[in-house]
């Protein structure tokens, strides 16, 4: 996918923002405990970038299917400290073959979530984490304005969905879900019902021989 030239600069714009009101510094901590064989789902322009650690990541594949996205991503990927390299898909990507998956308001822009996180589950190595940082699905008055405002947030926000309940479609993959904040961005004017929902996360493929977590009972 392609978006229009104005992609990056809207997408960067919507973003300041959340990264004002304390959305920089969770992925400032999230994103520096990334270690050894890294894949960025929906890396967009780059913004973890400057945080991945060279010491910790043996090499980062940064996977963002829209072009115009891509492009500033691979500026900014100029000056990035570890090993990098970019696709725009994770065809031929081996099974069990990644240490850390990290997806920081990604899993909303993909077309079907469930498969994104068959396919997370697939590369990881057993004990191998996904990092999540990501706005979800929220309850009530405020849950039923991100249905209804969906369609067209979608569209203007290149494919971005609101609406979905992300740590039981991850948990529905098999992966288990640990240390998991929920937090509300402060207030950023009308649109702060929409996107203010979030959740911080840690979800990991079990290590050979534990339970799968799908045989559990998971509250959302």
């Amino acid at each position: 996918m392609d978006t229009r030239w104005w992609a990056p600069a809207g997408h960067d714009w919507i973003r300041a923002a959340g990264e004002a009101r304390g959305v920089a510094a969770r992925r400032r901590r999230l994103v520096g405990s990334a270690r050894g064989r890294v894949v960025e789902i929906g890396a967009a322009t780059g913004a973890n970038l400057k945080w991945y650690r060279p010491g910790q990541v043996a090499s980062l594949l940064s996977l963002e299917p829209d072009l115009a996205l891509a492009d500033r991503l691979r500026q900014r990927a100029v000056t990035v400290a570890v090993p990098f390299e970019w696709r725009p898909d994770a065809d031929g990507l081996p099974a069990a073959s990644v240490d850390t998956v990290v997806s920081t308001f990604a899993l909303c822009r993909v077309a079907d979530p469930a498969a994104a996180a068959a396919r997370i589950a697939q590369w990881l190595v057993p004990g191998g984490r996904l990092l999540l940082l990501e706005h979800v699905a929220s309850v009530g008055w405020s849950g039923r304005l991100q249905r209804v405002a969906a369609p067209s947030w979608s569209r203007l926000a290149a494919g971005c969905r609101l609406d979905r309940p992300t740590l039981a479609t991850l948990r529905e993959a098999g992966l288990s879900v640990s240390d998991c904040t929920r937090f509300r961005l402060p207030a950023a004017g009308p649109l702060t019902p929409l996107f203010s929902s979030c959740v911080e996360a840690v979800a990991w493929r079990p290590p050979i021989g534990e339970p799968d977590p799908r045989r559990a009972s998971w509250p959302e």
